[in-house]
């Protein structure tokens, strides 16, 4: 993750994705701009330290089919020609992530009782199947609830039940699922990140798959109560080592973020108070 893509959240919780900038337009928050208001980095901003081997080779893969479309052209140099394979890549991945977003979107205002786009029916609907085979008596569920910890860490779960402690995260795949590839890796991780941060009891949890590519399909991995306890340890291990890499140890944090517990207002730095 660059440091472009990093989310954090302010000490009462609120994401700070965003600030403004000199010329007053909005940029991506950086560390020394959330070191200024003590917000806390996103569990996947923490999980950012962790090697992702799967990721990393998905990205290899679309720059090799960028290549393999672009072909030299005969007045460029090697090193333009190699400028458009990398735009070309980060184009793919950037389609995919935005068609990802507009699923998530839709199955978050579906879970609100919201109108959403007609082409993500499909999807909505095939997912809150998935989700009602899985866990059949859960009937709390609560939609993208956000959250600071005192331990230096923020975020905002896909899904969770507040009786349970069950987490969901959805994931968003190219395909139709039927080539019998694992998808569940390393996912845990990032739902033992969003059980701890909101304090729920120790549960199972699920990671929910939906095609970007094939809508109405669906695969879901469940992870059992000790799959989610090794995902605690390395979550745990990765949030000292991205303080100790960063220098920004959760003291700085805490504080705000137990004032915030008990009713005191945050001003955002966008001007904004929220």
């Amino acid at each position: 993750m660059s440091e472009d893509s990093q989310h954090w959240y302010l000490p009462d919780g609120t994401p700070f994705y965003e600030c403004k900038a000199r010329d007053g337009h909005m940029r991506p928050v950086t560390l020394r701009d959330a070191r200024k208001v003590h917000a806390v980095p996103s569990v996947t901003t923490v999980l950012s330290v962790v090697a992702k081997p799967n990721l990393e080779a998905w990205k290899v893969q679309q720059g090799i089919l960028a290549a393999l479309t672009l072909p030299r052209r005969p007045d460029e140099s090697e090193v333009d020609w190699l400028q458009r394979v990398r735009d070309d890549a980060k184009a793919q991945a950037k389609a995919a992530a935005e068609e990802g977003s507009r699923i998530h979107a839709a199955l978050e205002a579906h879970a609100r009782g919201q109108a959403y786009p007609q082409r993500y029916q499909p999807h909505v609907q095939v997912v809150w199947a998935e989700i009602a085979k899985l866990y059949p008596d859960i009937t709390d569920w609560v939609p993208e609830t956000r959250f600071a910890h005192p331990d230096g860490f923020g975020g905002m779960c896909d899904l969770h039940s507040p009786s349970t402690g069950v987490c969901l995260d959805y994931k968003g795949k190219d395909g139709d699922f039927s080539d019998g590839k694992r998808m569940a890796y390393d996912q845990h991780w990032q739902l033992a990140g969003y059980q701890r941060g909101m304090e729920l009891p120790k549960a199972t949890c699920a990671s929910v798959f939906v095609s970007r590519t094939h809508p109405g399909k669906v695969a879901s991995h469940v992870w059992s109560t000790e799959d989610m306890q090794q995902g605690q340890r390395v979550f745990d291990a990765a949030l000292a080592l991205w303080q100790a890499i960063k220098n920004y140890p959760a003291a700085q944090s805490a504080q705000m973020i137990a004032s915030s517990r008990y009713g005191v207002s945050t001003d955002h730095p966008d001007g904004n108070r929220r």
